[in-house]
């Protein structure tokens, strides 16, 4: 696969001129297809693909960093390659450069390969590091197993580079492998360039003194996810968020910390007006796609059921499209004109079936103008009475953030926050807009919480801000780490040594402070 493309009867430095642009580019397409069928040979050479698989995307990429890229993804005849049933062996997906060496590969375990024999995690780590070693031989010697995680039925190893005995973010590889001995997903990222070391590193007593006299916390509330939260349920609480968890400390001192959330400034400048009083409407739960159909008023004549997808215990996927879309007459079997397929002209929304209301829902189609001249406040109007279905009862605890206008645009957009009592709901927001010409909603997302959360939730704190800072600067820790800097734009990733603040038992971040009960509630993830 490392070969040169050069034309045979081109003579030895000929240049194109002008005038040749437009072969030049036919020429840059032929060349970027014969590249592409040449690097899907050389996929199926290193992988075996069942023939009941078809090939859904050919893709052909260059990355300002990574270089050249092509994607294969086959999928079962049949199957969903995005919304397939879990647990359904439903396709495989490989990533090569233009050198044809492998990058990524990922595959769908078939359920039938939960009934084989569990294997230790001794042998799956040495089913990874083979697996490795196939596609690059030696690079055991080159990288160190630095971490391993189990989760469900898989295992995952990582095998990076270290500097200081630290892991480099996105260095050496990581190879996923199902209980029962199958590679399930691996990626190859390769080495990065050794970072300097510096030369003095600032007194971790030091920092963690200035961080205990000038941390501030902020009172809101949040909803905590067992998933992520190191908390037993999904419940909304009262809590006090450090603005440390926002800020970054360079190990070596040469840099001021500094808060990395843009958006918190932005939105403490903010005007927030209350809601109008809503009138009592009838809102029946939402639970099917022929129940959010007639909400959204979806006339059934113009749009086609396409799919309706259960993506986890609560949430429900569903799209329409216009019965008069045509698909595009062409081969294109790229990323792009794979998204496009699956996009244009849809209406695509999510629903808490559990709950039984609409969570989100947005248009991918072009809106036809209609021929009203609609005002703000009219809009608003309008928004106001599809809220009142789409999340029944919730207006007690929203505020409509202040806009002028959108004079240049057919559409007016609103921003609700949520909260009680002057405590606001972090990251949950509801956004709606509305056409000036048509009065149609043209998306809409809605928040995690409910009115009950909200009428259950205690939003007067027992603990003190000054208490609570204290709790939290007792149990800090500071934990070394490289992160990529992002400040640079070459080839090669550039890192930074920095300070990262975590539990000193526990070793994980700090999210919250409990404001009732002074609990620190840390990240479940690393």
């Amino acid at each position: 696969m490392r070969k040169r493309y050069d034309n045979p009867d081109e003579p030895t430095g000929t240049r194109p001129s002008p005038a040749d642009g437009a072969s030049e580019s036919s020429a840059e397409e032929v060349l970027r297809r014969k590249l592409l069928a040449e690097l899907k040979l050389r996929t199926e050479e290193l992988f075996d693909i069942p023939q009941t698989y078809e090939l859904t995307i050919a893709d052909y990429h260059e990355d300002k960093r990574e270089g050249r890229r092509a994607m294969f993804v086959w999928t079962k005849a049949g199957e969903d390659p995005i919304w397939n049933k879990s647990g359904n062996d439903s396709g495989l997906s490989v990533e090569l450069n233009d050198q044809g060496d492998l990058i990524e590969y990922t595959i769908d375990v078939e359920e039938s390969a939960c009934d084989l024999p569990e294997l230790p995690v001794e042998e799956l780590r040495l089913r990874a590091e083979k697996f490795a070693l196939d596609h690059y031989p030696g690079v055991l010697k080159l990288f160190s197993l630095t971490r391993t995680k189990s989760a469900d039925s898989e295992t995952l190893f990582f095998y990076e580079q270290e500097v200081m005995g630290l892991p480099l973010p996105l260095s050496g590889f990581r190879v996923k492998v199902h209980r029962s001995g199958i590679v399930s997903d691996f990626r190859y990222f390769g080495s990065q360039t050794k970072p300097k070391v510096p030369e003095s590193l600032m007194p971790k007593e030091q920092l963690l003194r200035q961080i205990a006299e000038t941390a501030r916390l902020d009172l809101r509330l949040d909803f905590l996810y067992k998933s992520v939260d190191d908390t037993e349920k999904d419940e909304l609480r009262l809590v006090y968020e450090p603005r440390t968890r926002w800020m970054h400390f360079r190990a070596d001192g040469t840099e001021e910390a500094r808060e990395a959330d843009e958006d918190t400034a932005s939105e403490e400048s903010a005007v927030w007006l209350p809601v109008p009083e809503l009138p009592a409407v009838e809102a029946p739960a939402v639970r099917t796609a022929q129940e959010v159909q007639e909400l959204l008023g979806l006339d059934p004549d113009r749009y086609v059921l396409l799919r309706e997808v259960k993506m986890d215990d609560r949430m429900t996927g569903i799209v329409w499209r216009r019965r008069d879309w045509q698909p595009a007459a062409s081969e294109d079997r790229s990323l792009g004109a794979f998204f496009r397929e699956r996009a244009e002209e849809t209406v695509k929304a999510q629903i808490d079936s559990v709950g039984g209301k609409l969570v989100s829902f947005i248009r991918f189609e072009e809106e036809i103008p209609g021929e009203l001249r609609l005002s703000r406040d009219a809009c608003l109007d309008i928004a106001l009475g599809f809220l009142a279905r789409m999340q029944p009862g919730l207006a007690p605890f929203l505020q409509l953030r202040q806009q002028e206008e959108a004079s240049d645009s057919d559409r007016e957009h609103f921003d609700f926050r949520i909260g009680k009592q002057g405590v606001w709901l972090e990251l949950e927001h509801i956004r709606l807009s509305v056409n000036k010409t048509s009065g149609q909603i043209g998306h809409a997302t809605g928040p995690s919480v409910d009115p009950a959360h909200l009428q259950a939730v205690e939003v007067t704190p027992l603990i003190d801000e000054p208490e609570a800072r204290r709790i939290y600067a007792e149990a800090l820790e500071l934990k070394l780490r490289w992160e990529i800097d992002y400040s640079g734009n070459g080839k090669r990733r550039r890192y930074r040594l920095m300070y990262r603040l975590v539990h000193k038992e526990k070793g994980r971040e700090i999210r919250w402070i409990d404001a009732r009960t002074g609990e620190l509630i840390c990240s479940k993830l690393d």
